[in-house]
């Protein structure tokens, strides 16, 4: 053998280049499923209605003297504006007669408590969020 070819045996390591091969695994095995988180007991709070805080907190901004009038006129086209047209169309609803054609005059105590509790609903509903958006707080006074 050649001399520069020993030197280059010596130095490699052909013993582990010329190893026979690992035996196959066989990967068609099952598998266990991974474990599940364990679950946190449920809590018991104080208050149950706390998920409501934040909406009520928006809500309650939306009259403050530093809220923008685009917020205020966003708040009053997307949620006044549907309950604005409910009101409108139950006020509507409530004195107009399609039969007649004509705005309707109640004739007998049933007639008119109909009338009253439609208007009051009417106006209940389509003046909540102007009300709401528009109206004003008195200023906080100082208790110390």
């Amino acid at each position: 053998m050649d001399p520069k070819l020993q030197q280059l045996v010596a130095r490699t390591n052909l013993d582990e280049l010329l190893a026979p091969s690992a035996p196959e695994v066989d990967l068609n095995q099952p598998v266990a499923p991974p474990a599940s988180a364990p679950m946190d007991p449920a809590r018991s709070t104080a208050d149950p209605f706390q998920v409501n805080f934040a909406t009520t907190d928006v809500i309650g901004k939306l009259h403050d003297g530093g809220t923008s009038s685009g917020v205020r006129w966003f708040a009053l086209v997307f949620l006044g504006g549907p309950m604005l047209i409910f009101g409108l169309s139950l006020l509507y609803l409530t004195w107009y007669d399609p039969q007649l054609q004509l705005f309707k005059i109640p004739n007998d105590l049933g007639s008119a408590l109909k009338a009253l509790f439609g208007t009051a609903a009417g106006l209940a509903i389509g003046g909540f969020w102007p009300y709401v958006i528009f109206r004003r707080r008195p200023a906080a006074t100082d208790k110390t």
